[in-house]
């Protein structure tokens, strides 16, 4: 191992372990988490963005560190969560454009490239503010000015980069008045100390599997401290914008909230804002582009939750306006439904239908004004409809009868809008096409086609439209044969099935095919190989 240069492999490992070392922290960082506000999921959403980042990774080979920074860059801009990781997200992209054509990293390469990280993470923030991550990151890299890094030792680098990043971070409560009352340091700068900490395990050799925690650490107890949230939602917003300078846009937001973060890279805009009216963030970015991702997180719930009572006068928090249930099966949809804004999931799906009861008891055990339903499977449509009937509750049932019908419908409700706005809207996402590949338990003639117990069936709207041996060559098949009718195409791969692979195959498509546009999630859903909305 050369102790002056950092190649490809070993900068996998250092990203590696940074995400590693955050990952192991990531409860005593949401432990600190009281900027801006105390939501106690800094370390989570770091922790996120970071295994967003180097799961994108999966399945390249990289030759040269500037390639590998740069996909791991968009891997985190991709997958960033909160205001924390929007600006982590940035951290790395700045890194990556600071390193642009260099195959190999000596200390003053990262060193530039840590320079050119600070410019763009200060410049993605609307208003910075000193005290966070962004002065650890700044004040870590000054610290460098009048170094001789030509002929610095890597492992040097990291041990001065670390020591310096500590001794900022001690002094934020001094820079940030709420940490000082608190008693606590900057949850994101303390976040940035755990990143550095891993790059030097990794450069070392000092690899850890990267493990789930679940453990609470005693410093949640710093949230203690009741606070009034001025804007109450969390609304995060990925486009493939229309323009590479949205500019115009940036102004038109920055007076809906604070705790803004904008940044575009390329043809991809990630907007993170706090406000009060996620609609209207919503209605002016899709004049700029086409939505790609929405999460809002309703901020006052979430402190609520922590601190265990209403803040504003400690009797139990008030009902929200609406309370959207989901039935879904799979990791990876739950996730997808919750962040598109829904309240509640139910697991269940095909084969595993959740009953009336199931629903009902959803419903009476939370507080809200109005429900909405996505059943998101025929079956689950009456048992939906029944617990809707014994309610006394304002319950609505949407008639989703698929997964891409569910998600069509809850990307066009608007928590601003009134309840019959809603409605109409959501009923109007119901005409998305759904295929679904499974596969076949018994030998029959069915349709028209001859199907082998164990073939891959492909259905499209209810009418199998191909059979093959494998879900991938079915699935490949009748996007083809269906690409004339269709121009875009979103895949959720089941369990067991290789998303990056599914990207691959995505990819031929589209170079095939160059009007299809064609997006993949990994959805975990047992049963279906795969499931597509078809629009």
């Amino acid at each position: 191992m050369s102790m002056f240069q950092i190649d490809a492999q070993k900068m996998m490992d250092i990203l590696r372990q940074s995400y590693a070392g955050l990952n192991m922290n990531k409860e005593r960082l949401n432990g600190l988490n009281v900027f801006p506000v105390p939501d106690g999921d800094t370390g989570t959403n770091m922790s996120l963005t970071l295994k967003a980042a180097y799961k994108s990774l999966n399945a390249h080979t990289f030759n040269r560190v500037d390639e590998l920074l740069k996909s791991f860059s968009r891997g985190s801009l991709m997958g960033a969560r909160g205001n924390s990781g929007v600006i982590l997200s940035q951290i790395f992209g700045g890194l990556a454009k600071g390193t642009e054509g260099k195959i190999i990293l000596t200390a003053l390469d990262f060193y530039n490239g840590l320079k050119k990280a600070v410019e763009t993470a200060y410049k993605a923030v609307m208003q910075p503010v000193e005290g966070t991550i962004l002065t650890v990151l700044r004040e870590s890299v000054e610290s460098f000015e009048h170094e001789e890094l030509d002929s610095m030792e890597i492992a040097t680098f990291f041990d001065r980069l670390i020591e310096a990043a500590q001794v900022s971070l001690e002094n934020t409560p001094e820079l940030l008045p709420v940490l000082k009352t608190s008693g606590v340091v900057d949850a994101g700068g303390a976040g940035l100390v755990c990143i550095f900490e891993g790059m030097r395990d990794g450069f070392h050799g000092r690899i850890n599997d990267v493990r789930e925690t679940e453990e609470k650490s005693e410093e949640t107890m710093h949230l203690q401290t009741p606070v009034d949230i001025e804007f109450g939602y969390c609304t995060e917003v990925i486009l493939r914008a229309y323009e590479s300078d949205s500019t115009a846009l940036r102004e038109h937001l920055v007076d809906q909230g604070d705790s803004m973060v904008f940044v575009q890279d390329e043809d991809i805009l990630k907007i993170h804002i706090h406000t009060n009216h996620p609609g209207l963030v919503l209605e002016e970015s899709l004049e700029y582009g086409e939505i790609l991702h929405v999460k809002i997180d309703n901020m006052r719930i979430q402190h609520e939750t922590i601190m265990g009572v209403d803040i504003h006068n400690s009797r139990p928090a008030p009902a929200e306006k609406y309370c959207v249930i989901a039935v879904c099966s799979g990791d990876g949809l739950r996730e997808i439904f919750l962040e598109l804004g829904t309240t509640r999931v139910i697991q269940g799906g095909q084969t595993m239908n959740p009953s009336t009861e199931d629903i009902l008891e959803c419903i009476e055990n939370t507080r809200a004004d109005h429900y909405i339903i996505l059943p998101n499977n025929s079956n689950i449509l009456l048992a939906a409809q029944q617990a809707q009937s014994m309610s006394d509750k304002d319950v609505h049932v949407i008639a989703s009868k698929s997964i891409p019908q569910g998600i069509a419908a809850l990307t066009l409700f608007d928590p601003e809008k009134n309840v019959e706005e809603n409605l109409e809207l959501m009923l109007s996402a119901l005409d998305v096409s759904t295929l679904q590949v499974t596969y076949s338990v018994r030998n029959t003639k069915l349709q028209g086609f001859a199907i082998k117990e164990k073939d891959a069936i492909a259905i499209l709207d209810g009418k199998i439209v191909g059979v093959d041996r494998t879900p991938e060559r079915v699935l490949k098949k009748v996007i083809s044969e269906q690409q004339e009718h269709f121009e875009f195409i979103t895949i959720y791969t089941g369990e067991g099935r290789d998303p990056a692979k599914t990207q691959k195959m995505a990819d031929e498509l589209m170079k095939k095919y160059p009007k299809l546009e064609i997006d993949v999630f990994d959805g975990g859903q047992p049963v279906y190989y795969y499931i597509a909305s078809m629009e």
